[in-house]
């Protein structure tokens, strides 16, 4: 369970490994499926169907050529109706959910694909196959922060490639844990072929149901995840969270707090950051929707003064830093705190609840207004 919570805090279920793999599955198993039974045509492969389209229309036979040519004029219309629908729910919803709702179109051509008898015309079912295929391949590039490829393996074996070089020459762990993650990838849509061929021979246009049937799964987690995005908790920051922790407040203080600093003080701020008895002496928060961490709170262990204080980047005005500091004054303060507000957040801390103490302040090249919040003049309510 830890294992899963430490995931959903740095990466949203559909950039998982596990479901990345099951994508290359997917993927190698309706090659196989239309090589199989429908004229030897890959319909992810576009390379291939473009090569032997040349190689066609060289040796005079066009109209063999022809069936070459559809999946590859499909396989265009699906990633630009892809990107259309995933701007559409992205703009609409405010979040990133398309890729359930285009997975969700995939499984129900693979299902129609399914039930379509022999006598339909190979180069209608191949077009179909490479139209579904082309969602899946353009909603899925991203595999916990390293671009994959779901339809093909020449990018990740590149990839793997690259990692295992970097592994080597700089005796970098983490390059070859990305390097057996890569491999890992190849080798389902390895098995994912050799399911394809075995399921197609046995069972002839069903086997995409198969396909669908892993599709599926792949949705169910997805929408899962969705759902846990709409649970917003606020916790103390497990030790092995950290990092994440520590990311997320250095990018969000590079962009909105380090303009107004020194360098002398952004120094002295990463300093303060990267103490690995941080978390000894200090008390962390955070707040978490789907279990990714969206916004930090560092303060004293005693509650009286507030050391950090920082949302995401592209997470603000959404109710995660008010719900956070609303905790911590609630269920930590107890009868007032202090902050050394960055120049740009002190209205934000205004609107908390907090008053400043004094005009603004230059201090080891920091500058920033001293705030307090108490508890006896606000009702302890934000």
């Amino acid at each position: 369970m830890r294992y899963y919570r430490k995931k959903l805090s740095a990466y949203p279920v559909f950039e998982w490994l596990e479901i990345g793999a099951l994508l290359c599955a997917a993927g190698g198993f309706l090659d196989a499926y239309t090589f199989v039974t429908r004229g030897g045509v890959f319909c992810n492969a576009q390379t291939s169907n473009l090569i032997f389209l040349t190689l066609g229309l060289a040796s005079g036979d066009a109209t063999a050529a022809m069936r070459y040519l559809v999946p590859v004029l499909l396989f265009i219309v699906g990633v630009f109706l892809s990107e259309l629908c995933l701007h559409l729910a992205k703009k609409k919803r405010g979040e990133f959910r398309g890729h359930g709702y285009v997975l969700a179109g995939e499984i129900a051509v693979l299902i129609a694909v399914g039930f379509l008898p022999a006598s339909v015309p190979d180069m209608l079912v191949n077009a179909l196959v490479s139209l579904a295929a082309a969602v899946q391949f353009d909603n899925f590039r991203t595999m916990e922060g390293k671009p994959f490829a779901t339809a093909f393996c020449t990018g990740n074996m590149r990839s793997a490639t690259e990692h295992a070089a970097h592994s080597v020459a700089e005796r970098d762990a983490g390059a070859l844990r990305v390097t057996a993650k890569y491999a890992l990838l190849i080798l389902a849509f390895l098995c994912g072929v050799l399911a394809g061929y075995y399921a197609s021979r046995a069972l002839g246009g069903y086997a995409a149901l198969i396909a669908a049937a892993v599709l599926m799964a792949v949705l169910v987690c997805i929408f899962a995840g969705e759902s846990l995005r709409r649970r917003v908790r606020v916790r103390r920051i497990a030790t092995e969270e950290l990092p994440v922790a520590r990311a997320l407040i250095l990018e969000s203080f590079e962009q909105n707090v380090a303009p107004s600093f020194s360098p002398e003080g952004v120094e002295r701020f990463r300093a303060f950051l990267s103490d690995e008895s941080l978390a000894a002496h200090r008390a962390c928060f955070g707040i978490f929707a789907s279990g990714i961490l969206k916004g930090v709170l560092i303060a004293e262990k005693d509650g009286s003064h507030i050391c950090a204080f920082f949302v995401k980047n592209g997470e603000q005005r959404k109710g995660y830093g008010s719900t956070l500091m609303s905790h911590f004054l609630q269920d930590v303060c107890v009868n007032s705190v202090t902050v050394n507000a960055a120049p740009n957040a002190v209205n934000a801390y205004i609107k908390m609840g907090f008053h400043a103490e004094s005009d603004m302040q230059y201090r080891d090249g920091m500058a920033f207004v001293p705030m307090r919040y108490e508890k006896n003049k606000t009702g302890g309510t934000i």
